[in-house]
């Protein structure tokens, strides 16, 4: 089997070759690691771990972003951002919120919003064609379309529920800013992919460590709407929806499959209903996991022989049956170390599917 085949397999519920493998780290990490082994590109690095995935976006063409002479940079929504730590501790951290403390909807009409044409979407048809043998999606950040995950950035995230609570007519204008923009983006997005990417990656987090972080008010009024809107287009090209959300998201599973996501990814198996023996039972017939592999207490704290048998026991109730991508629980972070994750894709490509 090739890259795809693997994958798509997997989403069938059948058992491929081996289990499909994803890669997600914050680029620090990324750097450490291509570092260590001396790689020149994350793609060389991805072939070594045997990652079936690659993503895909298109270049961004807008006015430069970072600051010059300085450790500061803004997004397309205007969210400067500032590094803080020091060493290889550094990471960029949100240092203003541009609509912080406004809840008047007359400011918002002025506001400088993004536009499609900071992208160059025909660039895409490059990166489709140099990775057509891997499951291609969606990248993190602008080409994996959110919702809530912008507006707190742009008004602080402290001030999302009493901006939602008490100023209801400013966050809906909210609401209906960032979604129009994703909407013309994944439009102009898949007007030049077509089906020649295999999943969009639509990405907010609707839970915390104890369970659903929103009303099912909100989720029925605002989200469940804006993402069956934003799958509209690439459901038309046979786009498998993959939905990213941490937390404790188990009741919100028979939402996201009326939706028609086919994947659920990280999977936090330490949050509230997320444990991996009670997905796969209740679930494992219907949904895809990816994720699972707990990166703050075994990647980060233990020895690579317990790493690897940590994943084989995961391995053991998630993958039988396929429905199951191997990846971790959260982000790579840059001080997890680099023999720890090697360890871990080493052990699921030596674990096999019982007979």
């Amino acid at each position: 089997m090739n890259h795809k085949e693997r994958v798509l397999a997997t989403l069938s519920h059948k058992q491929p070759d081996r289990i499909p493998f994803f890669y997600w780290g914050v680029p620090e990490f990324t750097e450490k690691m291509n570092r260590h082994f001396g790689f020149t590109d994350m793609d060389e690095m991805l072939e070594f771990l045997g990652v079936d995935f690659r993503w895909v976006e298109p270049d961004y063409v807008g006015p430069q972003l970072r600051m010059d002479g300085t450790e500061k940079k803004k997004d397309i929504w205007g969210v400067e951002y500032r590094t803080v730590g020091c060493g290889e501790l550094k990471y960029w951290d949100i240092d203003r919120s541009p609509l912080e403390g406004i809840t008047d909807i007359s400011a918002l009409a002025d506001y400088p919003w993004p536009s499609t044409n900071l992208f160059d979407f025909n660039s895409l048809n490059a990166k489709v064609e140099k990775y057509r043998d891997y499951a291609i999606i969606t990248a993190p950040g602008y080409s994996s379309p959110g919702l809530f995950r912008v507006i707190q950035r742009l008004i602080g995230k402290e001030h999302f529920i009493d901006t939602a609570m008490y100023h209801p007519k400013f966050f809906a204008a909210l609401v209906e800013y960032v979604s129009e923009f994703y909407i013309r983006f994944i439009d102009e997005f898949f007007k030049v992919t077509g089906n020649r990417v295999d999943f969009i990656r639509i990405a907010d987090d609707f839970g915390s460590h104890s369970g659903i972080s929103i009303s099912a008010e909100m989720w029925e009024d605002v989200c469940k709407p804006v993402i069956a809107k934003y799958y509209e287009v690439p459901k038309r090209h046979g786009v498998k929806f993959y939905m990213h959300s941490c937390g404790g998201v188990r009741k919100l599973i028979p939402e996201f499959l009326g939706i028609g996501a086919e994947v659920l990814d990280p999977v936090q198996t330490r949050a509230a209903g997320m444990s991996a023996e009670g997905l796969k039972k209740d679930y494992g017939h219907l949904i895809t996991f990816c994720g699972a592999i707990d990166e703050e207490e075994l990647l980060r704290k233990a020895t690579p022989a317990r790493v690897k048998d940590g994943v084989k026991e995961l391995l053991d109730i998630m993958a039988p049956g396929g429905g199951f991508i191997l990846g971790t629980a959260q982000k790579l972070k840059v001080e997890t170390p680099v023999e720890n994750v090697v360890a871990m894709y080493e052990a699921a490509k030596e674990w096999n599917y019982k007979k």
